[in-house]
């Protein structure tokens, strides 16, 4: 669910990231999502962008995973 608002947000930046990846960061942070005013959510997702980039995609990757946020196995 997260997910697929994470990806409007991203497209109406003009951003590239996995979704996972930015969503395991946002719950880093916040763990649950579900109190976020609009605003608040693509602030978040702009945030997460930024601690993608600085972290690298293997430790965004494991943080995902921890996350249980699998990649699909299409």
């Amino acid at each position: 669910m997260y997910q697929q608002m994470i990806i409007t947000v991203l497209q109406g930046l003009d951003l590239e990231a996995d979704p996972r990846h930015v969503e395991a960061w946002m719950r880093l942070e916040r763990g649950n999502l579900d109190g976020l005013s609009r605003g608040r959510f693509r602030l978040e997702v702009e945030l997460s962008v930024a601690c993608i980039q600085q972290a690298g995609l293997v430790e965004s990757e494991e943080l995902a995973e921890s996350f249980g946020l699998l990649r699909s196995a299409s």
